[in-house]
């Protein structure tokens, strides 16, 4: 039984994750474009650095869930989504990839990578938790494991759009409501079984909401205008030099 939990936990973390890596990059890379917009050996190294991460941002939730209690869920919603998203801002903010288009790309594949360990070990243990998961239960996970997914996905690549533009408190701010709102309807619905069914599904499903909304966002609207502006802004460079030389 422990075997066929950790494929599925396993399955629930890294095949989505890297299901919607692929899915955002395909459009900015060969053969969409003749010169991809990333470097693919950074690409996945953010990967791989952002799966050492989600183990141990795991760490501290389960450390977290074990020490608190009702009175305290509120600092815990808040305390672990402001050190996160404190944690991503730090990583991503080196000088080296400030002010670089490419950067949000590697948010976008850090942020998987976090999810991807941090949904399977999370899937893992709460179905460990059970004596017998069956296969609702099991879903159940899996579909907890995609918010996960979409979550960190999200927030992450808002940090890297923010350090690329050099406007850091927006799209950091961005990030950090979506992860508190996710957590604020989450947690208290869902996790700690303050409300009972099937009042605890609207929390679900309001979370689900929150986090598929943040996706969307930046795989239809912020990445494109980024693209877009960097591409405004390289011709204009080039009208200036152009200009100078004629002078």
């Amino acid at each position: 039984m422990a075997d066929a939990v950790m494929i599925v936990s396993a399955i629930a973390g890294f095949a989505p994750a890297m299901g919607l890596m692929f899915y955002t990059l395909r459009k900015y890379t060969f053969p969409s474009v003749k010169k991809p917009f990333f470097d693919d050996r950074r690409i996945f190294a953010f990967f791989a650095l952002g799966i050492v991460l989600g183990m141990v941002l795991f760490a501290f939730e389960e450390w977290g869930r074990t020490s608190s209690t009702t009175e305290t869920i509120i600092a815990l919603i808040v305390g672990f989504a402001i050190m996160e998203e404190s944690m991503k801002l730090m990583i991503l903010n080196f000088p080296r990839f400030q002010r670089k288009i490419d950067t949000a790309f590697y948010g976008l594949s850090f942020g998987l990578g976090i999810s991807a360990t941090f949904t399977f070990a999370t899937v893992y243990a709460s179905a460990m938790g059970i004596e017998e998961p069956t296969a609702v239960d099991m879903a159940a996970y899996m579909l907890l494991g995609l918010q996960f997914v979409l979550l960190h996905g999200a927030t992450t690549t808002f940090i890297g759009i923010g350090v690329a533009r050099g406007e850091i408190k927006p799209y950091f701010s961005e990030a950090l409501l979506i992860h508190i709102g996710y957590n604020m309807l989450m947690v208290p619905f869902f996790m700690y079984d303050v409300f009972e069914p099937p009042l605890n599904l609207i929390g679900l499903g309001a979370a689900f909401a929150i986090v598929v909304y943040g996706y969307v966002k930046i795989h239809r609207l912020s990445l494109p205008v980024l693209i877009q502006d960097a591409k405004h802004l390289s011709q204009r460079s080039a009208q200036r030099s152009k200009g100078a030389r004629g002078r």
